[in-house]
């Protein structure tokens, strides 16, 4: 089943980042004084035909890392070790891998082709996550039809990767995009929102697989129901899911009337991992937070588990406390940028990727300020990754 209204965002971002193509510099010549602390974090972000890698200061600002931008080099996608950085390419052939140096240079090592182990050869990759390990990556992949695989592949120590299998996900997309896996803390088990699945009511648009002892994802048993609705005639679907570091999810989800309308921007729920996997909620209409955003493109939490962003045409900080309901913080910041990603580091900094710019702030549970330096211009950039120190 596919609506309009993701169609729509994502036509807004395509045209978006040709606009942003045609205009923006190159975020090199970004004219601040470097600040000359120990890096806390180093930052990596895609374009089509190139690597950005920044080295992020205590104080949030950023500086090219050694040999960037990383020329001819073409992926849509990433994901990070304290080791490797792994990226899918653009033509959806093979998952590359680089090298992070102690400087946070990059060297590709190695380059793993996926279509061999694709149901449909042709399936472009999509998201990709690793194991709190840094031992295991899950990669999206979408077939012809636009039903989901999710590939598990084994990191040598080396950087290649070794394929464990499929699983198939229970989706039809449509026209849409695909949502990544999210692992829980215990790398037990893995969930991904639904946010076309409307006749499954087993899962409530949340779908679960759990990890097998070789790192292998599988379809699971467990359940994550929605929350209660003001009555039987109205429909949540999930935009996105966000994970904490003590076993807490975060859902950006639409409320829809009977005929699939879209009633309010999106609503945030909290819910509870179980050592089953079953995800449990007390959220309910009453107590939800409304966003600023419709349709939210992105759901974040910070390592400290205390913070959640969320993206869309702007962007917002709520406070997240764990199985509690989610509460207001900010309101919407930079709402004339469409944002992609978000990433974290230990030191409080969150770095949005919108289109054609990577905004930097640094923000705690009492404050949110912009770093210096902040907005980097980032021509059609696609992808944001960190890695902190």
């Amino acid at each position: 089943m596919s609506y309009s209204y993701r169609v729509s965002a994502i036509m807004v971002v395509s045209a978006c980042a040709l606009a942003a193509s045609a205009q923006a510099t190159d975020p090199q010549s970004n004219q601040v004084t470097p600040d000359s602390s120990s890096p806390v974090a180093y930052v990596y972000v895609t374009r089509p035909t190139h690597i950005d890698g920044f080295a992020a200061a205590a104080n949030g600002q950023l500086t090219a890392v050694p040999g960037s931008p990383y020329a001819g080099i073409g992926v849509n996608s990433l994901s990070v070790n304290t080791q490797f950085l792994f990226g899918g390419d653009d033509n959806g052939a093979s998952i590359d891998t680089f090298k992070i140096a102690s400087n946070g240079s990059l060297e590709k090592v190695a380059s793993e082709n996926t279509t061999v182990h694709n149901p449909d050869p042709q399936a472009p990759i999509g998201p990709m996550q690793i194991d709190s390990a840094g031992k295991t990556i899950y990669v999206e992949v979408v077939n012809s039809d636009t039903a989901g695989y999710i590939q598990s592949y084994k990191i040598e120590s080396n950087g290649s990767l070794q394929y464990l299998g499929n699983v198939s996900e229970d989706i039809y997309y449509g026209e849409e995009y695909p949502l990544g896996v999210n692992l829980e803390a215990n790398d037990k088990f893995a969930y991904q929102g639904s946010n076309v699945d409307f006749d499954d009511t087993e899962d409530g648009g949340i779908l679960i697989y759990k990890r097998g002892s070789n790192g292998l994802l599988e379809n699971s048993t467990a359940t994550a129901n929605l929350p209660p609705t003001h009555g039987s005639e109205y429909v949540y679907t999930v935009d996105s899911l966000a994970m904490d570091p003590s076993n807490h999810m975060a859902a950006a989800i639409v409320p829809l009337d009977g005929e699939f309308s879209v009633l309010s921007n999106d609503v945030l729920a909290s819910y509870t991992i179980a050592s089953n996997g079953d995800a449990t909620t007390s959220s309910t209409y009453k107590n939800m937070p409304v966003t600023d955003l419709f349709p939210v493109s992105e759901t974040s939490i910070s390592p400290s588990g205390k913070l959640l962003a969320v993206g869309g045409q702007g962007f917002q900080v709520f406070h997240f406390n764990g199985s509690e309901p989610i509460t207001h913080y900010s309101g919407l910041l930079q709402s004339g940028t469409y944002f992609l990603e978000f990433g974290w580091d230990k030191a409080n900094h969150l770095y949005a990727l919108g289109i054609g710019k990577l905004f930097v702030y640094t923000v705690t549970p009492t404050s949110i300020t912009e770093a210096p330096g902040s907005p980097y211009s980032i021509p059609e950039a696609s992808s944001v990754i960190v890695l902190s120190k």
